[in-house]
């Protein structure tokens, strides 16, 4: 399946929180999460999978941050494309977008946390390193931190 991955823009925001309704069970509520979409797009930080034939909302990622700190704020693939190395690319894409001096962090998924193990396993093959556990109610999220490149300067 060929894939593209492009900047999102306000047209997607109707298949993107199609696919926020599918993943809400693992991800919890996200109030909000429309007008956040819609500033993340504004700002060109927000990324979508498409297939290249018929053109299909497949996943999208959403990214934040500055300085040398940069955030992986949302990443989610629609259940028929996953297993397809939609995620990755986003993943892998997205890293494009930072600069090479700077380091990418995103709050995913613990050990204990059931559909919450493809999320582990994708961040680590990209190079993100676990790191401490925290609790916010009761969500219980782990940080994954991907450190620039050695000798990266700004």
């Amino acid at each position: 399946m060929q894939i593209q991955i492009d900047v999102a823009v306000h047209a997607d925001i109707a298949p993107w929180m199609m696919l926020s309704e599918e993943v809400v069970g693992l991800f919890g509520p996200m109030p909000g999460f429309s007008t956040i979409l819609a500033r993340k797009i504004d700002r060109k930080q927000a990324l979508c999978a498409r297939t290249m034939k018929g053109h299909s909302f497949a996943g999208g990622i959403l990214l934040g941050g500055s300085g040398d700190v940069f955030w992986i704020r949302w990443l989610a693939v629609s259940r028929e494309y996953r297993r397809c190395g939609i995620g990755r690319r986003l993943i892998e894409t997205a890293i494009t977008h930072v600069p090479a001096y700077c380091s990418i962090c995103v709050d995913t998924f613990t050990k204990e946390t059931t559909g919450g193990l493809a999320a582990r396993r994708i961040y680590e093959s990209c190079g993100f390193i676990p790191g401490e556990i925290w609790a916010n109610e009761d969500m219980v999220r782990q940080r994954f931190i991907r450190a620039p490149p050695k000798g990266s300067l700004p």
